[in-house]
């Protein structure tokens, strides 16, 4: 598991840009796909958004990038 921030950290390390934010929600962009991340202090992601999450960027950032990327850490 991990938090909104922490997953924004690698998306942004593996070239995405954040584009907005509104509230405890960031809009983040990586060339034609988007998604939304939470970030809600000291809560952990659940399985399920972090793999809608894997899925809104998979096609910019090639299958199984979140996995990879938390191998790495």
């Amino acid at each position: 598991m991990m938090t909104g921030r922490e997953l924004l950290r690698i998306v942004t390390r593996l070239g995405c840009e954040i584009v907005r934010q509104r509230g405890s929600h960031v809009r983040v962009r990586c060339s034609w796909c988007r998604t939304s991340v939470p970030v809600h202090a000291g809560e952990d992601l659940k399985v399920g958004l972090m793999s809608k999450i894997e899925r809104d960027l998979a096609p910019c950032l090639g299958p199984g990038w979140l996995r990879k990327a938390r191998e790495r850490r």
